[in-house]
């Protein structure tokens, strides 16, 4: 832990980078040794980091996310397990996708393990500041069912389910970061939301407009626009969102992966769309949310703890870059900005998110 000369603490700045960067420096050794080149009916794996440090030099709120997930192949093609798994819930819940008899291509995507952590701006404090954002953690697992059709629609239903609260492991996870790089501590911990089972569901729906021939081999261009909601008992929010692009190859994918609430493309990514062994696109995006619940604001559901009130419309900003290589290694990088979400908030709050994809 750093001091100043009359001897107070400071909490220093960049200190949550080290985990983040650790993590992605592992995917990365993984991905020599398992990629796989030009397999239509191979899988993907995912692995999202999200940290404000990335972009901006403070560390508050939003301060750290990481999600692994995995995206089978085309369920036509993949005979595994995925594609076991995904048949028999999509058959269950085939009244809520009314055309998916006609869909061109349907796959499962499976978030191994997600975590998101939420602390105030003062992280000295023992006792944390009652008009700051209360410390939280949030760790789940879950499912999404993708139906895309023809490059030009693609509808997500997903569910995630998991623990809030110190269960959720958001003390050990940042603190000991922090201990073993040296940056001081997080202390208020003790006083972050109740431990609590958490569940979500969410739908949306996405278009992709091409201004130029899909079947052009150069520069093109869309919009991709996209209505959903979310109802659970973490959030529950309604949003509308509006993505831009240009570039090569963007039939391969509605957007960046992002961990959700904000501008995401649902993890889905066909690089047998792409008409040359690499694709590259710049974007930029704007999503209005209306949030009716925020448990990492409005507190636990069922009883008392840190909450502080929130505001009901929040915006992103995002822009960033994609590219693909070889066919099987895809990263995004996307800059966020996220509106004021609670009454009292000092000003937006930015993040930066990097995701690394290979095949296997």
């Amino acid at each position: 832990m750093l001091s100043t000369d009359d001897g107070s603490r400071v909490f220093p700045r960049f200190s949550f980078i080290p985990a983040s960067g650790l993590i992605l420096g592992l995917a990365m050794l993984c991905l020599a040794g398992t990629v796989r080149a030009d397999s239509a009916a191979a899988g993907w794996w995912s692995l999202t980091a999200e940290n404000n440090n990335f972009v901006v030099d403070e560390d508050r709120h939003y301060v750290n996310g990481v999600n692994l997930a995995y995206l089978s192949a085309p369920l036509s093609m993949d005979q595994g397990w995925a594609a076991r798994v995904s048949t028999n819930i999509e058959s269950a819940l085939r009244p809520l996708f009314p055309h998916a008899g006609q869909a061109d291509e349907q796959r499962f995507e499976w978030t191994v393990l997600g975590q998101q952590l939420f602390t105030p701006a003062n992280k000295s404090l023992s006792v944390p500041d009652p008009q700051d954002r209360p410390y939280a953690a949030w760790l789940y697992t879950g499912f999404n069912l993708l139906q895309e059709r023809d490059h030009r629609a693609l509808e997500s239903l997903s569910a995630s389910i998991g623990v809030v609260g110190p269960w959720a492991l958001g003390d050990e996870v940042q603190n000991t970061f922090h201990k073993a790089f040296g940056f001081g501590l997080a202390e208020g911990w003790s006083h972050q939301l109740r431990n609590e089972p958490a569940l979500d569901v969410s739908y949306l729906r996405k278009w992709r407009l091409a201004l130029r021939d899909p079947a052009s081999d150069g520069l093109n261009a869309d919009v991709v626009p996209e209505l959903g909601a979310t109802a659970g008992n973490v959030l529950t929010y309604g949003e509308a969102t509006v993505l831009l692009r240009a570039g090569w190859g963007l039939e391969s994918a509605f957007g960046p992966h992002l961990i959700q609430p904000g501008i995401s493309g649902a993890g889905y990514f066909d690089p047998a769309a792409i008409r040359r062994n690499w694709s590259v696109n710049i974007f930029a995006g704007f999503q209005e949310r209306a949030v009716a619940h925020n448990i990492f604001l409005d507190g636990n559901s069922f009883e008392r703890s840190p909450s502080i009130g929130k505001y009901v419309w929040v915006h992103d900003q995002a822009v960033g870059f994609s590219a693909m290589g070889w066919r099987s290694l895809r990263v995004d990088f996307t800059y966020v900005r996220r509106s004021e979400e609670f009454h009292g908030q000092n000003g937006h709050d930015s993040y930066g998110s990097i995701t690394a994809a290979w095949q296997w």
